[in-house]
């Protein structure tokens, strides 16, 4: 019986973890008068890159992404007035089967918080919007998952394989799209042996916009307070204080702000692991596990053996 039990145990027993390989990378422009670009900056482990660019009439755009092998990422973009931002992670995931066996494949990840804002606090003339796009695909060609978003700034979101706890709004002065973290396990089949497959993670965060940027002076109202004297006793002593501070010249901008953000945004190095069930990672399975012959008879024997000690059992 005991022999029986180790052949039973040993046919769940062929699995094994996946060779893989990554490649990681990270690209994006900024545009607002000029065009700032980054990437694609590529690496094995981590990757972080970025882009700014500041005009004198008031608009600015920003751009970054960055991703570990752990399964932390993020790619955010970000501008004010009129301008356009994008900003992309891309990870390509390579599996092979050493196993002695076929064997079946799971990807399981964490897709982080995020959200989409627009903001127009001064009533200005202008429009823009605020999206993200995330795809997984297998071999380049079969998608495994797919989920977006776009908000514009009338507030209306337009979104496809909403993430867990989206919701949005609007008002007068703003608009806004969030989402909880979500875990998803995809099923990427069968692997013979030696076989082996590409597994391609794209994140997408755009933002754009086209509003006035309205100028004022930016001289201050009023200045830092001096000291006031200082009393010594029994004389009375006067000392000036220090003058306040004057006001900043030249000139300021009012306009509206666009926001789109998805991933972990502590910008985790590589060398640190992300939060409990974030791990981007495969598990392998014994697929359709077929018993020997050997394993059959043995089988048959003992479940033979079996009978036979049921029916010579007294009662």
């Amino acid at each position: 019986m005991r022999t029986l039990v180790i052949a039973l145990m040993s046919l769940g027993a062929l699995a094994a973890m996946p060779a893989q390989a990554d490649v990681l990378t990270s690209s994006g422009s900024a545009t607002a008068g000029t065009t700032s670009s980054f990437g694609p900056t590529t690496g094995a482990t981590y990757v972080t890159d970025s882009a700014s660019v500041y005009g004198a009439d008031g608009n600015s755009a920003f751009a970054s992404a960055w991703g570990n092998d752990h399964g932390t990422y993020r790619a955010s973009a970000y501008g004010n007035g009129t301008f356009d931002s994008t900003a992309t992670f891309h990870r390509t995931l390579s599996v092979i089967n050493n196993n002695a066996a076929a064997t079946q494949y799971t990807l399981n990840f964490f897709i982080y918080y995020g959200g989409l804002s627009i903001g127009n606090y001064n009533q200005l003339a202008g429009s823009g919007s605020a999206g993200y796009d995330l795809s997984i695909k297998k071999n380049t060609s079969s998608t495994l998952f797919a989920s977006s978003a776009l908000l514009d700034s009338s507030g209306n979101v337009t979104a496809s394989n909403a993430l867990n706890g989206a919701t949005g709004g609007s008002d007068s002065n703003s608009a806004w799209y969030y989402w909880n973290g979500t875990n998803v396990s995809l099923d990427l089949g069968i692997l013979g042996v030696g076989e082996s497959m590409n597994i391609d993670f794209d994140l997408v965060t755009t933002a754009s916009g086209s509003y006035v940027a309205q100028s004022y002076a930016c001289n201050g109202d009023n200045g830092y307070g001096g000291y006031g004297p200082d009393v010594i006793a029994p004389m009375t002593v006067v000392e000036d204080g220090y003058g306040g501070y004057g006001g900043y010249g030249g000139t300021c901008y009012r306009t509206a702000y666009i926001d789109a953000g998805l991933g972990d945004p502590g910008g985790i190095d590589a060398n640190t692991l992300p939060p409990t069930n974030a791990t981007f990672g495969i598990t392998a399975t014994a697929a359709n596990v077929v018993p020997l012959p050997g394993t059959l008879a043995l089988l048959s024997l003992g479940l033979a053996g079996l009978g036979v000690g049921r029916v010579r059992r007294p009662r």
